[in-house]
């Protein structure tokens, strides 16, 4: 059963996303999204969604598959059983997979791939080893409530550079089979609709990591990506919808009080993640609201004082919480404990380093 607070957020949620739009339309800053497919692929939108995706080779309890579904966005890699479940899927895949329209003679892909909306290149990784992404290009863009990050990877060949103005279907490279885990058989467009987590992520990368991180702020890590696929539907039924209308959708998985050391991060990127900010100021904590990926989905100042980060509210779950959390989470049922990974995540989303 949801607790009663749960449905309040979702209407705190959505309420704050329609109001969002509305001001910013009477300002005239709010743009349509408008959005388009970033190759030839357009099978998402027809009766079989197994051409969009491309598959992965996946061994489980004996028996070789290559499912098509472990392409999408979401929970759909490395399946465990369950005695109280059954099999669940435990891997968080941040993007979609997308799968070639053509390829050449000798096996390689064709499809040229281009920008979904309107923005500005702000990154581009042109060497095919420097990440698990291979070649990719992160595109930024503004709609009027906050700046969100495409990312476009395992690319043959980029054609853009960091600067250039993009509009929806302006080329920036070519569909390859880039990075970690790939073969010419398996080349696809890994695509992210991105959060931008942190502006001082560098600083927390290199506190918690000794690996060297050449993408600066661009780094995966410092990016949390968005149902692309449920928002490229969703637009088709709405041509008006917002990102924040999209995430007012989404399910709280987990909140977690913080120390009020300062106003979260995140904030600076997203200030309509906020709510009931009348009460702030002199606040002992922040309540944040995530879902099961670590998505922010609403700040709030709480009266509860707490000297470390400390869970509010969890989901009930059948099985581990860091089965459903990327492992942020540890315990079971409606018990959950925050791992060293959660609490680091939660300083980056914070800026408390």
């Amino acid at each position: 059963m949801e607790r009663p607070h749960q449905s309040a957020a979702g209407a705190a949620l959505c309420a704050a996303a329609v109001s969002l739009t509305a001001a910013a339309d009477s300002q005239g800053q709010t743009k349509r999204l408008e959005l388009v497919l970033p190759t030839a692929n357009r099978a998402i939108f027809g009766a079989d969604p197994s051409q969009f995706y491309m598959y992965t080779h996946r061994s489980f309890e004996g028996r070789q598959t290559t499912p098509w579904q472990a392409g999408k966005y979401g929970y759909v890699r490395n399946p465990k059983r369950s005695s109280r479940a059954g099999v669940v899927f435990t891997k968080f895949h941040e993007g979609v997979d997308i799968r070639p329209t053509g390829r050449d003679r000798s096996n390689n892909p064709t499809d040229l791939v281009r920008a979904i909306g309107a923005g500005v290149v702000a990154y581009t990784n042109r060497a095919a080893g420097g990440s698990n992404y291979g070649r990719y290009v992160v595109v930024r863009h503004d709609w009027g409530y906050g700046k969100f990050y495409s990312l476009y990877a395992h690319l043959a060949s980029v054609t853009c550079r960091a600067g250039q103005a993009v509009r929806p279907g302006t080329a920036i490279g070519k569909m390859g089979y880039t990075g970690s885990g790939l073969d010419r058989s398996r080349a696809h467009l890994h695509l992210e609709l991105n959060l931008m987590m942190n502006p001082r992520f560098v600083t927390w990368h290199d506190r918690h990591f000794r690996s060297p991180n050449p993408h600066g702020i661009h780094n995966g890590l410092n990016l949390a990506g968005l149902d692309i696929a449920g928002l490229y539907l969703a637009q088709r039924r709405d041509p008006d919808i917002t990102i924040p209308q999209f995430m007012s959708r989404m399910q709280v998985y987990w909140t977690v009080l913080v120390p009020n050391t300062r106003r979260p991060e995140v904030l600076k990127f997203y200030p309509w993640l906020a709510r009931d900010m009348a009460k702030a100021g002199g606040n002992p904590s922040w309540e944040i609201s995530l879902s099961s990926s670590g998505i922010p989905l609403a700040i709030r100042p709480s009266a509860r004082a707490v000297r470390t980060p400390t869970i509010s509210w969890v989901r009930p779950s059948k099985v581990p919480h860091s089965w459903n959390t990327r492992s942020r989470l540890t315990g079971s049922g409606s018990s959950a404990k925050i791992s060293a990974s959660g609490l680091r995540y939660l300083q980056l989303l914070t800026g408390d380093f």
